[in-house]
Parts: structure tokens; C-alpha cells; sequence
């Protein structure tokens, strides 16, 4: 079997691509032939199929030429849907399985699939589907308003960086991908949340076409440890991620705290914290065994997100080193966590809530090791790799059946 894989870009760069990258190597091992397609990048993992990457468009471009040349490539990209094509004739996949390919490789190489009537899955990571600038918020605030198709509203309120024009050419990228039938190309949607699954209904999605398809993590990469010395928050250093929040709720506390990550409020959150720097520490970039470490000995993590997280690997990966989460109540972070059996939830911004809920984890270590094992038993039973592959698995065969390449189904014989 030839699967496709088709994202923005063939690097380590987010969450998206860890994901990606995961699935890639677990598909490999069970034999399926995996292809790669994104946009030409110097950062790119070196492939030999990187001859066939486009030129993505320049979203970043200075230039006013540039930034015009860049908004048409982000609507519809005729380079972008002719690389496709030949990687397509040469390779000839049984299935394509898309990530973020908004904006730099464009929805054409979905319209190019249509053609060829190549099944199509499409791993919704964020919210582009359903709101033109992915984050669902408008100034800072969670927002909803354009679920229903209306896109127009993005660029009346500048919701992508505050930027008209910016905002205006993401609307139009999203109004064109709909009006176009671009999305009905994608024979299922794989939600990583049960949130996100009812935002797609709810956009006009029909149900038949969402599929609930969570993360995952390999937990034997994950050396658990179900003791800490200190509370830890990993991620992004920005408004929608709730670390104002979560310092002022321990401004006070002399509770040891580590924040590892970067971002635009960095400066702003170390000032914030800046009488308290024998107790809250900023770690700055971390990766590979310093991360590691920094999760190990933490007795419990905090996510204080402020927007609608889709399904945090920050949780996830938690939870593989036995660490309890407190986190807020929004997006789909309430469906990873249970109350009082894997950690605490508490609402959005409050303060004292979620001072709250780290004072009472900390005090009680019996606590912490109950619902870090209880934690680490959820990885390996229910957001294990195998039976996330599995289930990968499976939904390549059921929509090769229903489409009609029933050559793919029989080279898998899943059960």
C-alpha cells in the first residue's frame, strides 16, 4: 500500500509535524510505503522526493508584489497542483493523507485529487477548516463567529495579527476553498478531539465524513517517574497559552515553578515573575533530554490555556511520564483529563481557581503518584501508537472499500 502524506512542511517544526512525523514511522513498520509532499524548505528532512516539492507561497514576503503574488498562491496554486500531479504519476498512492497544507501548499492538491478520485483524508490539527486565521480568536478572545461559513468576519475584525490585509486574504482563501469544493475532496476528516469533531458538524461538515482520531503517544519512549520537585508548564510564551494566569496564581505561593518555552510574552512574563525568582524559573527553549528531564522531575504539569486547545500533546505527553495535569476547562483539554483521576480542571483566567487546585496537588503527595499512574495506565490503554496506527489503518481500508479500490483493502487485511 502507497500512502501520500502531504503538510506544509517536512521538518520538526511544531505539533503538527510531530504527529506527522510519528505516523510516518508507524506506518513504515507495518509496511506501508509512505510519500512524502511538501513545500521546498532548507530545513526540510532530507528525502529523496524532495525534487517534487514546490516552492510554497511566500507568506512572508516584504515585498508588496511579493505579499499580492503570495495571497494568490495561498488561494490557488497551479505550480503547487502541477508538482503534485507528477509526484502523483510517478508514485501512484493508494491514498492521500493530508495535514496543514492551508496557505503555503494550498487546498489545489486537493482539487487535484478530486480529479484523479484519490481518497483523501485530511488530520484536522487546527481550526482552519472553520475559521480563516486557524486560532479561533478575535483580539485574544476565544471566538466562534465564523463556524457557520461566514469568513467575512475575519477580516472586518483583523482577527490574523491585527492586520487588514493580512486577515482580508485569509478570508478569501478560506471563502474560495469552500465556494470552490476544494473540501469535498476529503473523503474523511479526522478529528484529534471530540470538540473539534462537533465545530466541523456544526461548519456544515456532514457527520458521516468526521472521525474521531486521536493523538498518541509511544509510551516506551517515555521513562515514567511518579515523583517531583517542582510544578511545570511547557509551551508557547504567548496571551492564548494562560501564563499570566498561571503566575500570578503563584505569585506568593513559594511554590517551585518552571516554565519552559518561548514566545512574544517572554519579556512580559519574566517581569511579571521577577520577585519571585527563587521560586519561578524560566527555562527558555528545551528539547530533547533537557525537556525530558524537566518532565521527569516535575511533580505535576499546568496547562492554563485561555483559547480552545484541539487535543495538547503537552497532556499527552504528561501523561507518559506519570505526571498529573491541571488544566482549564475548554477545547478539548476536559475530554484528556478527568477530575480528581488524572489531575484537575479549572475554568479558563481564574486565578484563584487554579491557585487553588496547584496548592491543593502539591500538598498532597499521595495524590500526585495515584494520578500519575492513573495517567500513565491512560497513555498505554487508550492514546497508545498502536492502537492509534490501528485505527489508521482501518479507516484507509474502510474508505478503500467504499470508494472502490478494493486492491488496497486486500494488501492491508486488517481485521
Amino acid at each position: 500500500m502507497k500512502v501520500l502524506v502531504a503538510n506544509n512542511y517536512y521538518y520538526l517544526r511544531g505539533g503538527c509535524e510531530r504527529v506527522m512525523f510519528n505516523d510516518m514511522d508507524a506506518l513504515s513498520a507495518e509496511g506501508v510505503e509512505v510519500i512524502p509532499f511538501s513545500a521546498a524548505d532548507d530545513a526540510n528532512v532530507s528525502t529523496p522526493y524532495s525534487t517534487f516539492f514546490p516552492r510554497g507561497a511566500a507568506i512572508g514576503s516584504a515585498s508588496l508584489i511579493g505579499r499580492i503574488t503570495a495571497a494568490a498562491d495561498a488561494v490557488s496554486c497551479r505550480r503547487t497542483a502541477d508538482a503534485f500531479n507528477k509526484l502523483v504519476d510517478q508514485t501512484k498512492p493508494d491514498i492521500l493523507h493530508c495535514h496543514n497544507i492551508y496557505g503555503r501548499l494550498s487546498t489545489s492538491i486537493l482539487h487535484a485529487a478530486r480529479r484523479r478520485n484519490l481518497p483523501t483524508v485530511l488530520t484536522v490539527h487546527d481550526y482552519k477548516v472553520v475559521c480563516p486565521s486557524y486560532l479561533m480568536l478575535r483580539q485574544g478572545k476565544p471566538c466562534t463567529a465564523c463556524v457557520d461559513g461566514s469568513y467575512f468576519r475575519c477580516a472586518i475584525h483583523r482577527c490574523h495579527k491585527g492586520q487588514i490585509a493580512a486577515s482580508m486574504v485569509y478570508a478569501i482563501e478560506a471563502t474560495y476553498a469552500k465556494a470552490s469544493g476544494n473540501y469535498d475532496a476529503i473523503s474523511a476528516f479526522l478529528a484529534p478531539s471530540l470538540f473539534v469533531s462537533d465545530l466541523l458538524r456544526r461548519s456544515g461538515v456532514a457527520a458521516s465524513r468526521v472521525i474521531y482520531h486521536p493523538n498518541s503517544v509511544d509510551a516506551d519512549v517515555y521513562a515514567p517517574s511518579y515523583q517531583g520537585q517542582y510544578v511545570l508548564s511547557v509551551g508557547r510564551l504567548s496571551h492564548e497559552k494562560g501564563l499570566s494566569t498561571f503566575l500570578r496564581a503563584m505569585l506568593g505561593t513559594n511554590i517551585p515553578v518552571r516554565i519552559a518555552g518561548t514566545g512574544p510574552m517572554a519579556s512580559e512574563l519574566r517581569q511579571l515573575a521577577s520577585d519571585e525568582r527563587e521560586s519561578i524559573s524560566f527555562e527558555g527553549h528545551c528539547g530533547g533530554m533537557q525537556l525530558a528531564e524537566l518532565y521527569r522531575n516535575a511533580a505535576f504539569v499546568v496547562v492554563p490555556s485561555e483559547w480552545f486547545e484541539n487535543a495538547p500533546m503537552s497532556v499527552l505527553e504528561s501523561f507518559a511520564y506519570g505526571k498529573p495535569v491541571i488544566g482549564t476547562r475548554i477545547g478539548g483539554i476536559p475530554e484528556l483529563i478527568t477530575e480528581g483521576e488524572h489531575g484537575h480542571l479549572v475554568d479558563p483566567a481564574s486565578v484563584d481557581q487554579l491557585r487553588s487546585a496547584v496548592q491543593t496537588l502539591w500538598a498532597d503527595r499521595g495524590a500526585q503518584v495515584r494520578m500519575g499512574r492513573n495517567a500513565r495506565h491512560l497513555i498505554e490503554t487508550r492514546f497508545s501508537n498502536q492502537a492509534r496506527i490501528a485505527s489508521l489503518l482501518r479507516i484507509y481500508v474502510d474508505l478503500s472499500q467504499r470508494l472502490g479500490a478494493h486492491t488496497v483493502a486486500a494488501s492491508l487485511r486488517i481485521a
